[in-house]
């Protein structure tokens, strides 16, 4: 695995193009302006923290209006950010570092920046309590909901699939939102949903408190999983009592980013990043539970750059 470069390697790296870039450096002095902010699907983690954020950059920045958008989340995010449908939008971090290498169904490299890296999203593999699957291997021959086409959540779906040695044709999978998987889990129309998340998600929440349900256990293909897509996944838990389960699940957490329209200007996106961090409490009053970023963390968005603008906020709070 790579060796991570130190937060002060990275800021100090990127503080020579920058010097000349240090206009207005409140942030408060904005011109007036509309952001669209690609979001994901409701009752996930991208949703909601998304409509936070939205609200809370309104109400800090004067002249700034954010429009939210629902998408099928991070493939759908990446495509509009990087075409300017949207200004802003979230990612797993592997569907963004594939698109910005040019890797798998993306064919060339794509221009992507980052102005955070966000929490992390683990990979709920959701089953009914009485369900004898037991492992990813127990799906064969099952009808597995993989996430909607657009979503990162189908990619990783079929990495995992993969790397527990299934194929495209050993499950009878479907391709569906968050809600239409869960709702099919609860009338016995699947066998299973596979869902990428922060904690909690909301429309699992919900059907464990309609019905039993069990996540099953993922956290033993992420060898595989780094070995042969990269440093953006690791192995982790869901605690205890998440959705109602007695013990932690261990399972695959990916990073988020999010991303950032190259073209905004400087004053404005380091604005932004600003807001990210000084109004969390104001963030966590509006989507309760939502781990948000750590300030220690959220430069390290490799292979993704940081737009200069975040980079001039993260260096001021080195300094």
């Amino acid at each position: 695995m790579p060796i991570q470069p130190t937060r002060r390697a990275l800021l100090a790296a990127a503080s020579v193009p920058l010097l000349g870039a240090c206009g207005r450096g409140s942030g408060d002095d904005l011109e007036p302006t509309e952001l669209t902010l690609a979001t994901g699907n409701p009752g996930g983690v991208f949703h909601r923290y998304g409509e936070a954020l939205a609200k809370v950059w309104q109400e800090r920045l004067d002249g700034i209006t954010v429009r939210t958008r629902g998408t099928n989340a991070s493939v759908d995010n990446v495509r509009e950010v990087s075409e300017g449908v949207s200004d802003i939008g979230f990612s797993l971090a592997d569907t963004a570092a594939d698109a910005r290498r040019g890797r798998g169904t993306w064919g060339e490299p794509v221009d992507l920046w980052a102005l955070a890296r966000a929490y992390d999203s683990f990979v709920h593999l959701v089953v009914r309590a009485d369900s004898q699957v037991r492992a990813v291997t127990d799906l064969r021959g099952l009808r597995v909901s993989l996430g909607a086409s657009g979503s990162g959540t189908r990619g990783i779906a079929w990495r995992c699939m993969r790397a527990a040695g299934l194929g495209t044709d050993d499950v009878e999978s479907m391709a569906e939102t968050l809600q239409r998987s869960a709702d099919g889990l609860a009338s016995g129309d699947l066998d299973a949903f596979f869902f990428v998340s922060g904690l909690p998600n909301t429309a699992v929440l919900h059907l464990s408190q309609d019905m039993e349900v069990r996540l099953v256990p993922l956290g033993h293909l992420v060898p595989r999983l780094v070995r042969d897509h990269g440093s953006e996944f690791s192995r982790s838990s869901i605690p205890a009592s998440t959705y109602g389960q007695e013990r932690a699940v261990d399972t695959v957490s990916v990073q988020n980013y999010l991303l950032v329209r190259r073209a905004l200007q400087l004053d404005l996106v380091q604005a932004l990043t600003r807001v990210l961090f000084e109004e969390q409490p104001r963030v966590d009053e509006l989507a309760g539970g939502v781990r948000q970023p750590n300030i220690g963390t959220a430069i390290y968005t490799s292979p993704l750059p940081l737009h200069p603008g975040a980079l001039r906020y993260y260096r001021e709070q080195r300094d």
